[in-house]
């Protein structure tokens, strides 16, 4: 098994801000390399799926007008989701920062799960 690392992200001035943490996890996004626009719609990152939407019609334009072999269409499309599934995650800790979210701590775990239940006892041990 390896450790994965999340970053935890809460809003101050919520109530129970602190235990109403946002996790999110470090690295690669597979659900959003593999349903791009989907999961961008999904996690409401609404001009990052605009965009993705205007990149499609015209990887699609350039396919049509022969700009773009079959080839190297599907090699740039690749590229594409390979992109979003790299940069995912801080799609979404940057959209956390707009809504006035703030980096509050680093939890690591096999899973989510523990992730959390590591960063809750950090908290209760420190009250």
């Amino acid at each position: 098994m390896s450790t994965k690392i999340y970053t935890v992200h809460t809003k101050p001035g919520m109530a129970n801000a602190a235990s109403r943490p946002m996790f999110v996890k470090e690295g690669f996004n597979f659900w959003a390399f593999l349903f791009t626009t989907l999961w961008a719609l999904y996690q409401r990152l609404w001009l990052v799926a605009l965009l993705m939407i205007a990149f499609n019609a015209l990887l699609v334009f350039c396919l049509k007008s022969h700009v773009l072999g079959l080839t190297s269409a599907g090699a740039i499309h690749f590229g594409f989701h390979m992109v979003v599934g790299f940069w995912g995650n801080d799609w979404l800790r940057a959209q956390l920062a707009r809504r006035g979210y703030v980096l509050a701590d680093v939890a690591a775990g096999d899973n989510l799960l523990r992730a959390e239940q590591r960063y809750f006892e950090r908290m209760l041990a420190a009250a």
